[in-house]
């Protein structure tokens, strides 16, 4: 007779790196649906499912279906059994007590309270009969608790197993059964206190621990913290472990998959079980877990060898032949190599043979591998036929992703790429010939640098980086005064503050425009600097003076920043200059008669800067008017100047009518008394005096004379004169004169 078993899991398993996404749970099968369509495998037939004790035709809160895809439990569905309802297992991690549902004392099991040496309450018990094809049964689980990890090591823990009795077997449990919820390789019950961190909890003393397995800290190698999980709320858990026994094949057994509330009904725990994993193959086929392989029938194609270990599960004394046929929608030689094997070979003692192959990077989508195994049950004439799917998913893309910075010219950033995926370790290339997981950079210019991860694999991704420049602020320039100014008399500042948040000495240069010119009109330097921390400079701006009248002129002063980057920024003034005002002086020439006294000579004037002007007499005289003689002519001078210090000039000429009176005789004897030939009325008149002797030689001869002659060179006598004054209508003056030294 031939049994054809299917073993395969359901849904496909996530590629590898994928987010982890919530638990799901299901509440909706009975526990008979949920042993026959969930936990069942190959080679066993089930009859009699109870939960609780009673029929297992309800559905029941603490009895459900998970989906742990994308979950850190390492189971990807089956059945869940708990303390209370099945949700309290939804992530996340956000409390160190989660209970809900439950409440029931007393409802205890007498193995579990066996296990926990304490009463149990809210007990989630699913039992059947099963009937084993092969010599061997086994399925996956995984323990969960609330009670981690305070109460490790505790007087008072949850308790859970999975009690297994029929022909052959003898325990201390109920019907001489044996509990197979043990720490792998040993008899030791798995529970808070055997399998955990390893370090005493707040609640617990080491003996409580010690006096179950000497070696419990040991046992933290198959324990798993889940704080901070985002997808469980149970705050630890075991890994997944195997729960295996031999059996009689074709006799009936019976399993009681049992957990409960130990001394309470608060912090809830759960067990996970594997769907399809409860099953009775002589030869199973797992795959090795490594780079590649996700859960237990997934694998990512990768540039990896990939292994598959054939077990025997049943009685390994003797030999035994298994014949393998491979079969799906992957192509041997193309999407796996080598193709596998017709049949496999085990000699007596002969447990488990590998098998390595790869699975190489292409384009593909998902492919199956079928596993076809038959081989002969130790129950006479029956071949069992199972078949196990794998599943060949694309590598896992590796990623990478840049973003955009914008930096002050000068300054540098470091850009940072986020990545992942792929097969690890990766390393990170830049376009500028780097590596590394980051790049310093400084760019003076708009630029793109790109990031290109590679995984162990040699599969590559790129992202781009685009660094820019924040925009240069502006520069600010204003006139500190005003914008029209009188050239040669007004001046303003300019005031220059420097770009917001650009540092350092900043040159700043300037350009003029506009119909004043500079060097002539006024003086401006080609550029000058800001210096390092000062936020402005001040510098005066200030029209020459040129005497020229050449009507309003405009300066247009620009000043301009540029950057190391070689970006420029600028701002810009405009001036007036205009000429100062024409001071006018006014003046009257006067002519007079001769008297003995002063008499008053003035100017007006208008115009110059600043509304009022200063004068200053050739006479030293200050003011608009000064006192002169009347006896004698003259141009007397005045010079005027405004608040700017300009000046402006003017004369007056005062024409005096004096008589002329020509003495006939004087005596220069050194008496002090008539010493000198002196001719009233011809001082300040322009002139010319001669004199003759009897002989009609000349003995003076001057020009302008100012009554000087003292007659020293000649003797006394009688002499001749001649005197012309240069007006109009006077015609030349002439007599004799007579010099005597000696008085009679």
């Amino acid at each position: 007779m031939n049994i054809r078993i299917l073993l395969s899991t359901v849904g496909v398993a996530a590629c590898l790196g994928a987010a982890h996404g919530q638990l799901v749970v299901g509440n909706t099968l009975t526990p008979q649906q949920l042993v026959q369509d969930v936990l069942l495998g190959s080679g066993v037939t089930v009859s009699n499912i109870t939960f609780n004790g009673g029929p297992g035709t309800s559905v029941n809160e603490q009895a459900g279906t998970f989906d742990g895809t994308n979950t850190d439990i390492g189971i990807p569905n089956g059945v869940i059994l708990a303390t209370g309802s099945v949700n309290v297992a939804l992530g996340p991690n956000n409390s160190p007590s989660a209970t809900l549902g439950g409440g029931n004392f007393g409802a205890g099991d007498p193995d579990l309270t066996m296990l926990a040496g304490v009463a149990t309450n809210d007990r989630a018990v699913l039992e059947f009969d099963f009937v084993p094809s092969g010599d061997s049964i086994s399925f996956r689980f995984v323990f969960a608790s609330e009670e981690y990890p305070e109460y490790v090591c505790g007087s008072v823990n949850d308790a859970f197993g999975f009690f297994l009795s029929g022909p052959g077997i003898v325990g201390p449990f109920q019907n001489n059964a044996v509990n197979l919820a043990v720490v792998p390789g040993t008899n030791v019950p798995v529970s808070i206190n055997t399998v955990n961190p390893g370090v005493v909890g707040t609640n617990g003393i080491a003996s409580n621990c010690s006096s179950l397995d000497p070696n419990w800290q040991a046992n933290n190698i198959y324990y798993v913290s889940n704080a901070g999980s985002t997808t469980i709320q149970f705050d630890g858990q075991t890994v997944v472990l195997t729960a295996r026994a031999a059996v009689q094949c074709n006799q009936t057994y019976h399993i009681k998959l049992a957990i409960a509330d130990g001394g309470d009904t608060a912090f809830d725990s759960a067990v996970f079980l594997e769907s399809s994993s409860f099953s009775s193959t002589p030869f199973i086929p797992s795959l090795t877990p490594g780079p590649g392989i996700v859960g237990l029938n997934t694998i990512l194609e990768s540039c990896y060898p990939v292994q598959i270990d054939f077990t025997r599960t049943g009685d390994t004394t003797v030999g035994s032949v298994v014949l393998i046929s491979a079969s799906g929608t992957a192509t041997p030689g193309v999407d796996y190599f080598p193709p596998f094997p017709d049949s496999l070979v085990f000699g007596p003692g002969e447990e488990t043979i590998p098998f390595i192959f790869n699975v190489p990077i292409d384009p593909d989508g998902t492919e199956t591998v079928i596993l076809t195994l038959v081989s002969e049950s130790p129950c006479s004439g029956v071949d069992i036929t199972n078949e196990f799917i794998f599943f060949i998913e694309q590598a896992p893309p590796v990623v990478i992703s840049g973003n955009n910075v914008n930096i002050q010219c000068g300054a540098s950033t470091e850009l940072v790429p986020q990545y992942g995926g792929g097969y690890e370790p990766l390393s990170i290339t830049w376009s500028t010939g780097a590596a590394g997981p980051s790049l310093t950079v400084s760019p003076t210019a708009l630029t793109v640098y790109t990031a290109t991860v590679t995984d162990d694999c040699l599969q590559t991704a790129s992202a781009d980086f685009i660094v820019g420049l924040i925009e240069l602020p502006p520069l600010n320039m204003s006139i500190i005064g005003s914008n029209t100014l009188v050239e040669g008399c007004e001046s303003a500042q300019i005031n220059i503050i420097r770009p917001q948040g650009v540092p350092g000495d900043l040159t700043i240069n300037f350009s003029t425009a506009g119909t004043a010119q500079n060097g002539s009109d006024y003086q401006l330097p080609a550029s000058t600097v800001i210096p390092d921390g000062t936020l402005n400079i001040l510098f005066p701006f200030q029209p020459l003076g040129d005497e020229e009248a050449e009507g309003d002129e405009t300066a247009i002063i620009t000043a301009t920043f540029t950057d190391d980057c070689g970006r420029s920024v600028d701002a810009s003034v405009t001036f007036t200059i205009v000429d100062a005002p024409e001071i006018v002086l006014f003046t009257e020439n006067i002519q007079i008669e001769c008297a003995p006294d002063s008499m008053l000579i003035s100017v007006a004037g208008s115009g110059g800067y600043g509304g009022q002007l200063s004068y200053e007499w050739s006479t030293g005289y200050t003011g608009s008017s000064t006192y002169v003689t009347m006896q004698t002519e003259g141009i007397y001078y005045v010079t005027a100047t405004d608040a700017c210090g300009r000046v402006a000039y003017a004369s007056v000429q005062v024409d005096v009518d004096c008589d002329i009176i020509i003495p006939n005789v004087f005596t220069p004897n050194g008496d002090g008394l008539n010493d000198f030939w002196v001719i009233d009325g011809l001082a300040n008149r322009p002139n010319t005096v001669r004199v003759f002797n009897r002989w009609g030689q000349i003995v003076l001869d001057v020009n302008n004379y100012r009554n000087t002659w003292s007659a020293l060179d000649v003797p006394d006598g009688t002499y001749y004169y001649e005197v012309i004054v240069s007006k109009d209508g006077l015609k030349p003056m002439t007599g004799h004169l007579t010099i005597l030294r000696n008085r009679w």
